[in-house]
């Protein structure tokens, strides 16, 4: 949850050039057609627990507010969406992801268990700082699953 529009969600996720502000370890990302509309193109380099890769994502669906959906293709194939919902005066992101990789070594990485806790973790990490730097109010940010953001507000 952002204490935001959902449009303002939106348009910064959609602006794939600034990942690298608030995704740590996202060094470039590059458009190469299409910016910010079905079939965009994007040139990714990533680096995680020391290895770089590159890979090409395709934004598949843009509807805004509501809907992100892209493809990976690469040494990383797969896909990814975020559904957003304005809930009061709050954006509710959720994020999804489907990663395969036919690296050899990739492969073996991904699945260690503390690797993908690193993931988990590092992916949070990304998130909380996407809601800082969207709400400009960090306190107000929540990260985590879907049903235990609503129980947290509940709470609150």
């Amino acid at each position: 949850m952002v204490p935001v529009p959902a449009h303002d969600l939106y348009e910064v996720v959609l602006d794939v050039r600034n990942f690298p502000r608030w995704a740590p370890g996202v060094r470039r990302v590059e458009v190469l057609e299409g910016y910010g509309e079905p079939g965009m193109v994007s040139e990714w380099e990533i680096c995680f627990l020391g290895l770089k890769r590159k890979f090409l994502s395709v934004l598949e669906e843009a509807e805004s507010p509501a809907l992100l959906r892209w493809a990976y293709d690469g040494l990383v194939s797969g896909w990814g969406q975020c559904v957003i919902e304005q809930q009061g005066a709050s954006a509710h992101a959720v994020f999804h992801t489907q990663l395969w990789v036919d690296e050899p070594c990739l492969k073996k990485l991904i699945q260690m268990s503390p690797v993908r806790e690193a993931a988990s973790t590092h992916f949070k990490r990304c998130l909380a700082q996407l809601g800082r730097m969207v709400s400009g109010d960090g306190s107000r940010v929540r990260v985590g699953p879907a049903d235990r953001i609503g129980e947290r507000q509940q709470e609150d």
